[in-house]
């Protein structure tokens, strides 16, 4: 008898924590504006390393400086634009389709939004320039 209490309280703590974490999951997913702002800081980084590549002199700095400027506001337009963002209600998915192909690029989940890598970026970057 002592033995099925202490296993019927194991269980009812064992489901009491997994509805806390679920609890605390809900009221911490993440929406599209978090979505979005880490996807920008990703793809504002890809493309200024991208740029720095091509700088050779101090004159090409300054162009290349214009060019950061326009190219991440282009950017920041594009990823508002084609991302899609799904709530889960524990967690959300977001998502972009390039040349009819959807893919996951950013997951969020205790209000923390885990993007995919850089390499991945820039291959989504140069799809979509080509699409364009």
């Amino acid at each position: 008898m002592n033995q099925n209490l202490n296993e019927m309280k194991g269980l009812i703590y064992t489901f009491l924590v997994l509805l806390g974490l679920a609890c605390v999951c809900v009221v911490t997913c993440p929406d599209k504006n978090a979505h979005s702002e880490a996807l920008k800081d990703l793809f504002n980084t890809v493309m200024t390393e991208e740029m720095n590549k091509s700088v050779e002199t101090d004159e090409d700095a300054g162009w290349e400086m214009l060019g950061s400027m326009i190219v991440t506001g282009i950017g920041g337009l594009m990823i508002d634009n084609i991302l899609k963002v799904e709530n889960y209600f524990v967690c959300s998915v977001g998502t972009m389709t390039f040349e009819g192909e959807t893919k996951i690029v950013s997951l969020g989940l205790m209000n923390h939004v885990f993007t995919i890598t850089e390499d991945e970026a820039k291959e989504i970057v140069w799809a979509y320039i080509k699409d364009y």
